[in-house]
This record gives structure tokens, sequence and C-alpha cells, in this order.
């Protein structure tokens, strides 16, 4: 015998395994809302870390501008002096192997004895101007160049050049034949030696300054080599007026001396790297403003 079981109140019964299912992703879904709450603020946290305020920005731009401002100058002189140092070099370089080629054409060991030799009946240096001729032609000189203005080593005095057949010491210094490569220079037979005066840069560009991109070289022995020229003393002002000729005397070349040739003795300090005040340190990196 069947015993029926009615269940009153009707409907369906409750599914208990799809309740908890449906109640378990309700809470997935609020846990991982609340994941990316709390992953938003992190990251808007972490952003803000990371930004910069204004005051920040400008105050680190005040610091790069004050270093760039300490710096810069340095750096510009310091290329600058390189660049005249390079000139420097290559200019000595192309005037020795004229020299030598000069030689070569002329079949003479020594070109001092032998055109830097003074006819007093004459009162001239007979051979000089063969000695041009041909030397220019060497190096490669072209045309001439008007006269320009020359600054002393340390900018206390000024002068212009002169012509090249000009008369006159070796204080007229005369850079004014064009080379091929923008340089110039200029030759003079005087006091039985040879003297060369550069340009390294030539006239159109600056600072056509002694010692800076203007130098003098000398043949002045037997060794019949191109040197360069050497300050031999350093004169006061006092001393400077017993000599015949002040704008030379001792060869100068010093930020103490105000002689209007100051710097015509720099070209052995710039080719050893010396600096002439202290006989230490660099020459290049110690150019006078």
């Amino acid at each position: 015998m069947q015993t029926m079981i009615e269940f009153r109140g009707g409907g369906v019964p409750e599914n208990k395994s799809l309740t908890d299912k449906s109640l378990c992703s309700l809470s997935n879904t609020q846990n991982y809302n609340n994941l990316l709450n709390i992953s938003d603020n992190k990251k808007d946290g972490f952003l803000q870390k990371l930004a910069f305020t204004l005051a920040e920005v400008l105050i680190t731009l005040g610091i790069i501008s004050i270093v760039a401002a300490m710096t810069l100058p340095q750096l510009i002189k310091n290329y600058q002096a390189k660049v005249l140092e390079t000139a420097f070099k290559k200019s000595y370089s192309n005037l020795s192997k004229a020299y030598l080629m000069t030689q070569q054409e002329l079949g003479v060991t020594n070109l001092r004895q032998t055109f830097a030799t003074y006819d007093s009946n004459l009162g001239e240096y007979p051979l000089a101007d063969e000695f041009y001729k041909v030397f220019y032609k060497n190096i490669g000189a072209s045309q001439e160049a008007e006269e320009y203005l020359v600054k002393n080593y340390n900018n206390t005095q000024s002068f212009y050049t002169v012509p090249l057949n000009s008369t006159g010491g070796y204080r007229h210094i005369r850079p004014q034949k064009m080379l091929a490569d923008g340089s110039s220079l200029g030759v003079l037979i005087n006091a039985a030696k040879i003297f060369f005066f550069v340009d390294t840069n030539g006239p159109y560009q600056k600072p056509n300054r002694y010692g800076f991109d203007i130098f003098t070289f000398a043949i002045q022995d037997n060794q019949d080599i191109i040197k360069p020229i050497k300050m031999t003393k350093l004169y006061t002002e006092e001393e400077l007026e017993e000599e015949d000729f002040p704008p030379v005397a001792g060869l100068p070349c010093s930020i103490h001396s105000n002689q209007e040739s100051n710097g015509i003795g720099c070209s052995y300090y710039a080719m050893n790297d010396i600096n002439p005040d202290n006989q230490k340190g660099g020459y290049w990196k110690n150019l006078p403003k």
C-alpha cells in the first residue's frame, strides 16, 4: 500500500544549487569591481607621484640654465682655441714644405746665406726678389689682399699691415698673399734673416690678432730651418724708453706687455703649448681675453 505525501503551499521547490551559484557570481562581480577600484586608486596615486608640479619644473629649468651659463662660455672658448691651434699647425706644416721645395728648386742648401746676404754697395739684398718669387709659387700664393687691422696679443694696441713691397723692419707685418685654403702669408728678408708672417685663417676671418691667428717665424741661423720666434725679455715701460725699437724690443709675448707688437714672440709658445707668462699650463687654453 502506497502512502501519498502531499506538500502544501504549491509552487516549484527551491533549487538551492542554482541560488548558491547566483550568489557566488554576484559576490565575485562585486569583488572584481572592488579590485578595479583599488587598482584605479593605486594607479592614480602612482601617476600623481610621477607627475611634476609647475614649481618643480621651473626650478629644474632654472638649475639647468645656471649650469649652462657657467659651462657654455668655457666650452665655446675651448672649441675656438682648438680651431686656432689646428690652423696654426697646418700653416707651419705648409710653410716648411714650401721651404724645402724652394731649396730643391733653387739648388741651394742654405737659403739664408745665399739670399739674405746684404750688399752694402748696393744697399739691398740683391737676390731677395728671386727667393720671393720661387717661394710664393711653391706655397701657392695668389693675389695680394688689402692692408687690414691687426691687434696685439693682449688687445691693448692695434695697427695696420703694410704692403709687401714697402720698406721697414719686421715690426711691419705683411701676411697679405692669399693661399688656396683662405690663409695668408708674407715673406721679408731683413737683418740677414728671412721672416715669415702667417695669418692662419686669412685677413677676412677674425680675430686677426697676434698670437691667436697671426704668427711670425724666421730663419735666423746657419741651420737654415724655419723656427718659431720666442720672447727674449719682458721689458718694463722704463726700460723700453731706452730702446731703439720699443714696439719689438724683447720680441714680446705676454699679457703684461703693452708694446705694439706684443705677440711677435708667441709662435714658440704656441708650437710647444706653453703659457708664456708662467711657463706652465697650456698656451691655447690660456689665451688672453
